[in-house]
Protein backbone atom coordinates (compact mmCIF):
# COMPACT_ATOMS: atom_id res chain seq x y z
CA UNK A 1 0.00 0.00 0.00
CA UNK A 2 1.35 3.29 -0.77
CA UNK A 3 2.42 5.62 2.33
CA UNK A 4 0.33 8.05 1.09
CA UNK A 5 -3.18 5.96 0.92
CA UNK A 6 -5.86 6.40 3.72
CA UNK A 7 -7.24 2.79 4.49
CA UNK A 8 -10.60 4.81 5.70
CA UNK A 9 -12.80 6.88 3.76
CA UNK A 10 -13.11 10.37 3.86
CA UNK A 11 -16.27 11.12 5.92
CA UNK A 12 -14.41 8.70 8.89
CA UNK A 13 -11.49 10.90 8.28
CA UNK A 14 -13.34 14.02 9.12
CA UNK A 15 -14.44 12.06 12.43
CA UNK A 16 -11.16 11.56 13.63
CA UNK A 17 -9.61 14.59 12.97
CA UNK A 18 -12.55 16.29 14.96
CA UNK A 19 -12.28 13.93 17.45
CA UNK A 20 -8.34 13.95 17.50
CA UNK A 21 -8.47 17.95 17.99
CA UNK A 22 -11.15 18.10 20.31
CA UNK A 23 -9.71 15.68 22.33
CA UNK A 24 -6.48 17.11 22.59
CA UNK A 25 -8.30 20.64 22.93
CA UNK A 26 -9.95 19.11 26.24
CA UNK A 27 -7.06 17.43 27.60
CA UNK A 28 -4.94 20.34 27.65
CA UNK A 29 -7.54 22.81 28.63
CA UNK A 30 -8.65 20.79 31.44
CA UNK A 31 -6.28 18.30 32.14
CA UNK A 32 -8.31 14.63 31.38
CA UNK A 33 -11.26 13.52 29.14
CA UNK A 34 -10.05 13.96 25.86
CA UNK A 35 -8.18 10.29 25.38
CA UNK A 36 -11.73 8.57 26.34
CA UNK A 37 -13.12 11.16 23.84
CA UNK A 38 -10.95 10.38 21.27
CA UNK A 39 -11.45 6.56 21.37
CA UNK A 40 -15.32 7.28 21.62
CA UNK A 41 -14.77 8.76 18.20
CA UNK A 42 -12.39 6.34 16.92
CA UNK A 43 -14.80 3.40 17.71
CA UNK A 44 -17.13 4.73 15.24
CA UNK A 45 -15.43 4.28 12.17
CA UNK A 46 -12.34 1.80 13.15
CA UNK A 47 -12.44 -1.95 13.23
CA UNK A 48 -12.73 -3.23 16.76
CA UNK A 49 -9.59 -5.16 16.20
CA UNK A 50 -6.94 -1.78 15.21
CA UNK A 51 -9.05 0.38 17.78
CA UNK A 52 -6.40 0.86 20.92
CA UNK A 53 -3.35 -0.21 18.86
CA UNK A 54 -4.41 3.36 16.78
CA UNK A 55 -5.63 5.30 19.65
CA UNK A 56 -2.21 4.06 21.77
CA UNK A 57 0.25 5.66 19.11
CA UNK A 58 -1.79 8.59 17.98
CA UNK A 59 -2.14 9.67 21.64
CA UNK A 60 1.46 8.78 22.34
CA UNK A 61 2.57 11.51 19.59
CA UNK A 62 -0.31 13.75 20.51
CA UNK A 63 1.61 13.23 24.49
CA UNK A 64 5.22 13.85 23.26
CA UNK A 65 4.21 17.00 21.45
CA UNK A 66 2.04 18.12 24.89
CA UNK A 67 4.50 17.45 27.05
CA UNK A 68 7.35 19.01 24.87
CA UNK A 69 4.96 22.36 25.40
CA UNK A 70 4.74 21.72 29.14
CA UNK A 71 8.14 20.87 29.55
CA UNK A 72 8.42 23.66 32.05
CA UNK A 73 5.57 22.03 33.91
CA UNK A 74 6.75 18.21 35.15
CA UNK A 75 7.47 16.78 38.49
CA UNK A 76 10.07 14.68 36.88
CA UNK A 77 10.08 12.63 40.21
CA UNK A 78 6.27 11.66 39.77
CA UNK A 79 6.88 11.01 35.87
CA UNK A 80 9.91 8.19 36.86
CA UNK A 81 7.75 6.22 39.92
CA UNK A 82 5.00 5.84 37.61
CA UNK A 83 7.17 4.81 34.85
CA UNK A 84 8.55 1.91 36.88
CA UNK A 85 5.19 1.16 37.53
CA UNK A 86 3.84 0.84 33.93
CA UNK A 87 6.08 -1.38 33.60
CA UNK A 88 5.41 -3.92 35.84
CA UNK A 89 1.62 -3.57 35.25
CA UNK A 90 2.60 -3.93 31.75
CA UNK A 91 4.21 -7.12 32.74
CA UNK A 92 1.26 -8.22 34.82
CA UNK A 93 -0.95 -7.84 31.78
CA UNK A 94 1.04 -10.02 29.64
CA UNK A 95 1.68 -12.88 32.10
CA UNK A 96 -1.87 -12.83 33.71
CA UNK A 97 -5.34 -13.70 32.55
CA UNK A 98 -7.78 -11.45 33.44
CA UNK A 99 -10.25 -12.65 35.44
CA UNK A 100 -12.88 -9.69 35.48
CA UNK A 101 -15.38 -9.36 31.97
CA UNK A 102 -14.84 -5.93 30.33
CA UNK A 103 -18.09 -4.69 31.72
CA UNK A 104 -17.38 -5.57 34.95
CA UNK A 105 -14.04 -3.51 34.96
CA UNK A 106 -15.47 -0.71 33.42
CA UNK A 107 -18.19 -0.16 35.54
CA UNK A 108 -16.23 -0.68 38.71
CA UNK A 109 -13.41 1.75 37.50
CA UNK A 110 -16.43 4.31 36.46
CA UNK A 111 -18.10 4.13 39.72
CA UNK A 112 -14.94 4.50 41.51
CA UNK A 113 -13.85 7.64 39.56
CA UNK A 114 -17.02 9.74 40.69
CA UNK A 115 -17.01 8.34 44.15
CA UNK A 116 -13.35 9.57 44.66
CA UNK A 117 -14.37 12.60 42.47
CA UNK A 118 -16.74 13.63 44.80
CA UNK A 119 -14.96 12.95 47.50
CA UNK A 120 -14.70 17.19 49.57
CA UNK A 121 -11.34 15.82 51.01
CA UNK A 122 -9.96 13.47 48.61
CA UNK A 123 -6.45 14.87 49.03
CA UNK A 124 -3.29 13.00 49.81
CA UNK A 125 -1.25 15.23 52.84
CA UNK A 126 2.29 13.10 52.11
CA UNK A 127 2.35 11.05 49.04
CA UNK A 128 4.36 8.32 49.15
CA UNK A 129 7.08 6.67 46.13
CA UNK A 130 4.77 3.20 46.78
CA UNK A 131 1.62 5.30 46.22
CA UNK A 132 3.03 6.52 42.90
CA UNK A 133 4.21 3.57 41.66
CA UNK A 134 1.08 2.01 42.42
CA UNK A 135 -1.00 3.58 40.08
CA UNK A 136 1.67 3.44 37.22
CA UNK A 137 1.23 -0.64 38.19
CA UNK A 138 -2.58 -0.30 38.09
CA UNK A 139 -3.36 2.02 35.05
CA UNK A 140 -0.40 0.17 33.17
CA UNK A 141 -2.29 -3.09 33.64
CA UNK A 142 -5.81 -1.91 32.83
CA UNK A 143 -4.85 0.57 29.85
CA UNK A 144 -4.04 -2.81 28.19
CA UNK A 145 -7.75 -4.01 27.95
CA UNK A 146 -9.72 -0.25 28.67
CA UNK A 147 -7.82 2.23 26.86
CA UNK A 148 -7.62 5.84 28.38
CA UNK A 149 -6.45 6.19 31.53
CA UNK A 150 -6.04 9.70 32.35
CA UNK A 151 -9.33 10.06 34.71
CA UNK A 152 -7.24 7.63 37.04
CA UNK A 153 -3.87 9.28 36.50
CA UNK A 154 -5.04 13.33 37.03
CA UNK A 155 -7.45 12.22 40.31
CA UNK A 156 -4.23 11.12 41.96
CA UNK A 157 -2.20 13.69 41.05
CA UNK A 158 -4.64 16.33 41.40
CA UNK A 159 -4.76 15.02 45.05
CA UNK A 160 -1.55 16.60 45.89
CA UNK A 161 -0.68 19.14 42.94
CA UNK A 162 -2.19 22.55 43.77
CA UNK A 163 -0.93 24.40 40.10
CA UNK A 164 -2.57 23.03 37.50
CA UNK A 165 0.09 23.33 34.65
CA UNK A 166 1.87 21.30 36.88
CA UNK A 167 -1.03 18.38 36.74
CA UNK A 168 -1.83 19.13 33.16
CA UNK A 169 2.17 19.12 32.46
CA UNK A 170 3.20 15.84 34.63
CA UNK A 171 -0.19 13.78 33.00
CA UNK A 172 0.76 15.01 29.86
CA UNK A 173 4.50 13.01 30.57
CA UNK A 174 2.79 9.90 32.29
CA UNK A 175 0.04 9.00 29.88
CA UNK A 176 2.09 9.89 26.55
CA UNK A 177 5.02 7.33 27.67
CA UNK A 178 2.26 5.02 29.14
CA UNK A 179 0.06 5.37 25.54
CA UNK A 180 3.91 4.84 23.81
CA UNK A 181 4.84 1.59 25.53
CA UNK A 182 1.81 0.14 24.96
CA UNK A 183 2.07 1.10 20.77
CA UNK A 184 5.00 -0.82 20.76
CA UNK A 185 4.10 -4.16 22.61
CA UNK A 186 0.68 -4.38 20.38
CA UNK A 187 3.51 -3.58 17.39
CA UNK A 188 5.60 -7.04 18.90
CA UNK A 189 2.32 -8.85 19.49
CA UNK A 190 1.95 -8.44 16.03
CA UNK A 191 -0.17 -5.36 14.78
CA UNK A 192 1.21 -3.84 11.74
CA UNK A 193 1.04 -0.18 12.16
CA UNK A 194 2.28 0.47 8.31
CA UNK A 195 -1.03 0.98 6.64
CA UNK A 196 -2.12 3.38 9.33
CA UNK A 197 1.15 5.37 9.71
CA UNK A 198 0.46 8.15 7.35
CA UNK A 199 -3.23 8.63 9.56
CA UNK A 200 -1.57 8.62 12.41
CA UNK A 201 1.15 11.06 11.56
CA UNK A 202 -2.22 13.58 10.58
CA UNK A 203 -4.27 13.03 13.92
CA UNK A 204 -0.75 13.60 15.82
CA UNK A 205 -0.68 17.19 13.82
CA UNK A 206 -4.68 17.74 14.37
CA UNK A 207 -3.72 16.91 18.45
CA UNK A 208 -1.09 19.54 18.05
CA UNK A 209 -3.45 22.34 17.10
CA UNK A 210 -5.91 21.21 19.53
CA UNK A 211 -3.03 21.91 21.94
CA UNK A 212 -1.77 24.87 21.41
CA UNK A 213 -5.35 25.94 21.94
CA UNK A 214 -6.10 24.37 24.93
CA UNK A 215 -3.22 25.63 26.40
CA UNK A 216 -4.10 29.28 25.77
CA UNK A 217 -7.37 28.30 27.56
CA UNK A 218 -5.73 26.83 30.29
CA UNK A 219 -3.09 29.58 30.96
CA UNK A 220 -6.36 32.02 31.31
CA UNK A 221 -8.14 30.06 33.76
CA UNK A 222 -7.25 29.99 37.17
CA UNK A 223 -7.00 27.18 39.37
CA UNK A 224 -10.27 27.37 41.12
CA UNK A 225 -12.27 27.02 38.06
CA UNK A 226 -9.91 24.96 36.47
CA UNK A 227 -10.92 22.26 39.25
CA UNK A 228 -14.53 22.65 39.06
CA UNK A 229 -14.50 22.03 35.99
CA UNK A 230 -12.64 19.07 36.27
CA UNK A 231 -15.19 17.14 38.00
CA UNK A 232 -17.41 17.84 36.42
CA UNK A 233 -15.44 16.20 32.78
CA UNK A 234 -14.68 13.65 35.49
CA UNK A 235 -18.23 13.23 36.15
CA UNK A 236 -19.09 12.88 32.13
CA UNK A 237 -15.88 10.51 32.24
CA UNK A 238 -17.26 8.07 34.94
CA UNK A 239 -20.71 8.12 33.85
CA UNK A 240 -19.94 6.67 30.76
CA UNK A 241 -17.78 4.32 31.49
CA UNK A 242 -20.74 2.50 33.30
CA UNK A 243 -22.69 3.32 30.49
CA UNK A 244 -20.78 1.50 28.11
CA UNK A 245 -20.02 -1.23 30.39
CA UNK A 246 -24.15 -1.21 30.75
CA UNK A 247 -23.95 -1.43 26.86
CA UNK A 248 -21.90 -4.10 27.08
CA UNK A 249 -23.75 -6.73 29.63
CA UNK A 250 -26.63 -6.23 27.82
CA UNK A 251 -25.09 -7.24 24.27
CA UNK A 252 -24.21 -10.31 25.68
Amino acid sequence: MDFFTLPINNLDLIILIISCFLGSLITTSVGAGGGLFVIAGMSMVLPAATLLSIHALTQAGAGLVRSFIFRKYIIFKVFLLFLIGTLIGYSLSIHFLITLPEYKMKFILGLGIIILNFLPTFQIKKVTNVMIIFVGVITGFLTMFIGAMGPIVILFLGSFIKNRQYIVGTLAWCISFQNLGKSIIFGNLGFDYSAWIFLIIILILVSYLGTIIGKKLLDKSNDILFRKILKVVILILGSKLIFDSINIYLSL
